[in-house]
């Protein structure tokens, strides 16, 4: 494998979208559709700066983990940029086949509510996260947030909150799926 003596990437910040960088690796982006803060301070090694609307990625004699942790920052700083402009859109189908479920949101709680799932009589209940808002459209729940990490881990949370034991899973399909991500109007990912 070649060696490499000195990875440089850099990111330009559009218009309209504000970069702070603060120490230890803290970064906020503000945009028109909020503010996400992420913190990036295991990444060893690795320099973040910011110069004349530029975000620099840069390290020194860096071994292969550390080269895929840099790429991994400068997507995720990608993904938040294009986040505060706009939104991520993610689609869960409410798929049942034996017994009609439905899912009932709580606010105040935060909180979603899987009611009669698989004929239970206690709903399955999971938390959403910060900056997800929610919405639901007959068997769709359309959660929406500019930070693509907290709308993957409230869609993996509902999944798992209706995964079913002890049963075949060949018969018992029923649950919540992921089945669209989209931004804006263009669609990133789909089951066809």
């Amino acid at each position: 494998m070649v060696k490499i003596a000195f990875f440089k990437e850099e990111l330009d910040v559009p218009e309209g979208v504000v970069v702070i960088l603060t120490e230890n690796h803290h970064v906020t982006v503000k945009g028109p559709n909020g503010s996400i803060t992420k913190d990036f301070s295991h990444a060893r090694g690795i320099s973040i700066a910011l110069k004349d609307k530029k975000i620099i990625i840069s390290t020194s004699f860096p071994k292969s983990g550390t080269l895929a942790l840099a790429n991994t920052i400068l997507n995720i700083i990608k993904n938040l940029i294009i986040g505060v402009q706009t939104n991520y859109h993610y689609f869960c189908k409410v798929c049942y086949s034996h017994f009609p479920c439905n899912v009932e949101i709580k606010p105040e709680k935060k909180e979603f509510h899987v009611v009669n799932f698989l004929g239970e009589r206690a709903p399955r209940i999971t938390n959403y996260l910060e900056n997800v808002e929610v919405k639901i459209e007959s068997d769709d729940v359309i959660l929406t947030g500019p930070d693509k990490e907290e709308l993957g881990q409230t869609a993996a949370n509902l999944k798992r909150c209706c995964r079913i034991r002890k049963k075949d899973p060949r018969v018992f399909q029923d649950g919540i799926y992921l089945y669209r991500i989209q931004t804006g109007d263009q669609i990133l990912w789909q089951i066809k």
